[in-house]
């Protein structure tokens, strides 16, 4: 990856994505590339750090380290087709009501926001940070896929300014993500869909007591397979704001009840309750959503091929080491030019020699 450009510039979160032609005020992190296969981006003391991708780039990979005080960082998306995917930020952000992710997709299309962890949160203060900002400009849609937002003091998941009457009316699913102890709301969405979610409140300062769901027009917001362990401390679900309906659809989905029967409308806001839901909601991470920075960006020691294709590679070179080495690919890659994919019985294909060679890549 590469950083385009890093400030300390404090833009609002509703300018973002017009505002960062701006001045660059001076180099703000430095990147690292590791043994491993992701970058770290060391962000300076009293410095956000800005990142910035467009039409058909990708993110991945990379740790934006935010330990030092007053240390922060945005990654802005905008234009179409983009991905952000494997990244984590370490430290708490420390950079007042900027967010972390400012994103759009802006011309009609679909981007994604994959493998996401930015559970160290943000130092508390009101009106602090905000995990993931969707800018009003939003005209496409987005996949937000497994991504991990805590400890935020304003909304952990902000969706819906594209709903507004200045939005631009893009949509969002989010699958398999977990929001925790985030102010205002842990999910604010104007029109989309939460599969397979979870919001939990288990914090009782102020500013980290937000609402489950809080879905503004127009709607709908489609609710399924989701559990909203609230605590007690604030609505599982809230439909509408500013006398503004709007819909809630609830299925296959725990939720709870405490606050004031767990549910609040405004306008002629609606929550419906379909089939399958129930009161005993659990605050577990989705299976497949992080928990923590190293399963984002954690290169495991373990081989990526079958323990057959390894050992049987491992045996090329006729050495008594058991593992393989840069020797053994070669003969492998001769081999496989030749059509011959058999070692001692045991097939061996061209994905198994490109998963080996990254493996000794990132053990170099």
């Amino acid at each position: 990856m590469s950083s385009k450009r890093g400030h300390t510039e404090r833009i609002g979160r509703r300018t973002y994505l017009a505002g960062l032609g701006a001045t660059v005020l001076g180099a703000s992190a430095t990147t690292t590339a590791t043994a491993s296969s992701y970058d770290t981006v060391t962000v300076e003391k009293g410095t956000r750090h800005v990142h910035e991708i467009d039409a058909g780039d990708t993110l991945e990979n990379t740790l934006f380290d935010v330990t030092a005080p007053g240390a922060g960082v945005t990654i802005v998306a905008k234009q179409s087709d983009w991905t952000i995917r494997n990244v984590a930020v370490e430290g708490e952000v420390d950079m007042g009501n900027a967010t972390v992710l400012g994103v759009a997709d802006t011309d009609g299309g679909t981007s994604r926001i994959e493998n996401v962890y930015l559970g160290d949160g943000s130092v508390y203060e009101e009106k602090g940070a905000t995990g993931v900002w969707v800018d009003p400009d939003h005209d496409g849609h987005l996949e937000i896929d497994r991504v991990n937002v805590q400890e935020m003091s304003d909304n952990a998941f902000y969706c819906s300014a594209p709903g507004t009457d200045w939005g631009r009316g893009g949509t969002v699913a989010l699958r398999d993500c977990y929001a925790a102890n985030s102010w205002v709301s842990q999910y604010r969405v104007a029109d989309g869909n939460l599969e397979n979610c979870v919001a939990a409140v288990t914090d009782d300062r102020e500013y980290r007591r937000g609402r489950g769901l809080w879905a503004w027009s127009p709607g709908p917001v489609d609710v399924d397979g989701c559990q909203f362990a609230m605590n007690g401390h604030h609505y599982s679900f809230v439909a509408g704001a500013n006398e503004e309906g709007s819909r809630i659809d609830v299925r296959d989905t725990e939720w709870d009840d405490e606050f004031y029967g767990g549910w609040n409308t405004y306008g002629d806001g609606t929550v419906n309750f379909k089939s399958g839901n129930g009161n005993d909601p659990r605050n577990v991470v989705p299976e497949k959503c992080p928990t923590s920075i190293d399963d984002v960006v954690y290169v495991s020691d373990d081989p990526p091929v079958d323990d057959a294709v390894y050992d049987a590679v491992a045996s090329l070179s006729g050495t008594d080491d058991d593992r393989v080495t840069g020797a053994d690919l070669t003969i492998l890659r001769g081999r496989l030019i030749d059509g011959n994919n058999e070692i001692d019985g045991v097939t061996v294909t061209g994905s198994d020699l490109t998963l080996l060679r990254g493996y000794l890549l990132d053990r170099s």
